[in-house]
């Protein structure tokens, strides 16, 4: 397509193709620097926002460990994100995970939920960072949005991260017409400088139009000439060492090629007459060959199409004329030697069956003994399962068993501490009934001297006669009351007497009892050491039983891998008796002219 052009307006192409390519460079590298730019911003913002979740986990560590309330770690956080500027004066906004608005330089928006709010095109505003935020995964969002004092919606992209230990969203924007207007400030001034470059490209380029059109014209001329026939014409720019030169040298090549190819011409036109002479002697020889060819191939046509019947007794008999006489001599080996192998295969094959055939009987027989194994094993894995169940439930019995002699054991040691108390009360009260037998005796003793006294009352009252009456009766009296404290105290010491005998009674009895509960205790004590062993030995064997258990269910899930290999193993016998009974079909479709006629008598078939 170029070729059509004129070189003025192939260099003029050549311009615009320059123009084009410096203005996509130049698109290419504010595109660079614009996402370069973008992505700075965004680690700004990053950087930023942690630095603002930074100072709210200082207060919320202030809230935690007491120096201040809750609420007045909340209020100064809110006021310490409010009076911070930066980025020639962007700010921060402070949100619940909510959407209820906490902090933003918008007082409109104090107290407003925010969470569902979407700009003119239905993109949500700060839905997607409340929730990156909450999840611990912040993102950035895009949206649009009037800056402070306006109503236009500009785009904007921001980013939140969280604070979840008072439920905040804390994130900050940059309004992204900022940054294309500092780009296209950028691409301003960069069009100063290429703008004049590319001017001056220009000429340049027309300038090399100039030369190089005067060159390739020069060069036109001699390729025309050339293309005439007139090969003796100079070419002009030999000398020069630019890709003008390089294209005069290859048209002087060009122009030597072709006086070499005129010689060749001529020689080739020489070259053909003996060629021809040449050519109807190798007819004549080719024809005499194609003849003997004909009739070895027929021959060996003959030879193969027995083959191909099983024929592999057929030989080839006659000779071959000359060289092809080796060719007679290889086909009779081959056939005879296909027919050795077909019998060794044969016999291979009818071997391969009937030791496949054993195999397939042994397998079978495997199968149905590891069946029947699998059966008994699984069997005995539910029995001793069963077992260890009832043994785990006796050593459970005997170390309740064994509590519950333990328990008795301390009832019986409490018990006779509290017979030896009772014996010792028992000793006490027969040593106060003793004591009391001997005040009972004093009582008695002073019964009889005041009976006595009053008996002398008496007698001295009846001497005094009628004076002592009345002295006579109270003397009476008094001797009635000293015989009634002698009657009391004598029914007094009888209780005694049999109280103090009871006693001693009990005191015996007591200490007989002592005696056995001290017994009990040794049997018991024997007892819980027994149970003691005897749970010993049921854990021991319930150990014992789980560790066999678990080993009978290792023999039982390998028998039934086993067992599954010995199907797949029959199956693979199965399989190798149908291919070797197909092998020997296959075969018996040859004959080798042999003493068994055949392969079919070979192999039994």
């Amino acid at each position: 397509m170029l070729s059509r052009l004129s070189i003025t307006t192939q260099f003029l192409l050549l311009g615009a193709l320059g123009c084009l390519f410096t203005v996509l460079a130049l698109g290419i590298s504010l595109k660079s620097s614009y996402d370069i730019a973008l992505q700075a911003k965004e680690s700004g913002m990053k950087a930023l926002v942690d630095a603002g979740v930074s100072t709210t986990e200082h207060y919320v560590a202030a809230a935690q460990n007491g120096t201040m309330t809750t609420a007045e770690a909340q209020s100064a956080a809110l006021a310490a994100l409010a009076a911070a500027r930066f980025d020639n004066g962007n700010y921060y906004f402070t949100y619940r995970f909510d959407g209820l608005v906490l902090e933003h330089p918008r007082k409109d928006y104090l107290g407003r939920n925010l969470y569902n709010d979407r700009d003119q095109y239905g993109t949500y505003k700060v839905r997607p960072m409340i929730d990156g935020a909450r999840a611990g995964q912040p993102v950035f969002n895009e949206y649009y949005m009037p800056k402070t004092g306006s109503n236009v919606p500009e785009p904007k992209i921001s980013y939140m991260e969280g604070v979840p230990e008072w439920g905040w969203a804390i994130g900050t924007g940059l309004y992204i017409d900022d940054l294309q207007n500092a780009l296209f400030a950028r691409f301003l001034g960069l069009s100063e400088i290429f703008i004049p470059l590319f001017a001056a490209y220009v000429a340049l380029i027309f300038l090399m139009r100039r030369a190089v059109a005067q060159a390739l014209a020069s060069l036109s001329a001699s390729m025309d000439a050339i293309a005439d026939g007139r090969l003796t014409q100079p070419i002009p720019g030999l000398e020069r060492r630019d890709q003008i030169g390089r294209m005069a040298s290859r048209v002087a090549k060009f122009r030597d090629d072709a006086l070499a190819q005129r010689r060749l011409e001529t020689q080739a036109a020489e070259a053909a007459a003996a060629a021809e002479a040449e050519r109807e002697a190798r007819e004549a020889e080719r024809a005499s060959t194609a003849a003997t060819q004909t009739e070895v191939v027929r021959a060996l046509g003959q030879g193969l199409a027995k083959l191909a019947a099983g024929e592999l007794a057929f030989r080839l008999e006659t000779a071959f004329p000359g060289e092809y006489e080796a060719l007679r001599r290889d086909y009779n080996s081959a056939a005879g030697t296909l027919a050795q192998t077909i019998q060794t295969i044969a016999a291979s094959a009818s071997s391969i069956r009937d030791g496949s055939g054993d195999i397939t009987q042994a397998s079978d027989d495997l199968a149905r003994r590891t069946e029947q194994q699998a059966a008994a094993l699984a069997q005995t894995a539910a029995a001793l399962d069963h077992i260890t169940g009832s043994v785990k439930k006796a050593a459970t019995g005997a170390a309740t068993v064994r509590e519950s002699v333990a328990k008795a054991k301390t009832g019986a040691e409490q018990s006779g501490a509290v017979l030896e108390k009772t014996i010792a009360a028992m000793s006490g009260i027969e040593a106060s009934s003793r004591q009391i037998t001997s005040i009972i005796g004093v009582i008695d003793e002073i019964a009889f001297q005041t009976n006595l006294l009053a008996l002398n009352a008496g007698v001295e009252a009846a001497r005094a006669g009628e004076a002592g009456r009345g002295f006579a009766v109270v003397a009476t009296e008094v001797r009635a009351l000293a015989q009634r404290s002698a009657d009391a105290a004598k029914e007094i010491k009888t209780l005694i007497a049999t109280s103090g005998a009871q006693v001693g009674q009990g005191v015996q009895l007591v200490s007989e009892t002592g005696a056995a509960l001290s017994s009990i205790l040794g049997q018991i004590t024997e007892i819980s050491t027994q149970i003691t062993s005897i749970a010993s030995a049921a854990q021991e064997q319930s150990t014992g039983l789980t560790q066999v258990n678990s080993a009978v269910g290792q023999m039982d899930q390998v028998t039934q891998q086993n067992a599954a290999m010995v199907e797949e193993s029959t199956a693979a016998a199965h399989t190798l008796t149908d291919e070797a009974q197909a092998l020997l079909d296959l075969v018996a479709k040859f004959r080798t002219g042999k003493p068994a006629r055949n392969i079919r008598e070979l192999v039994g078939v």
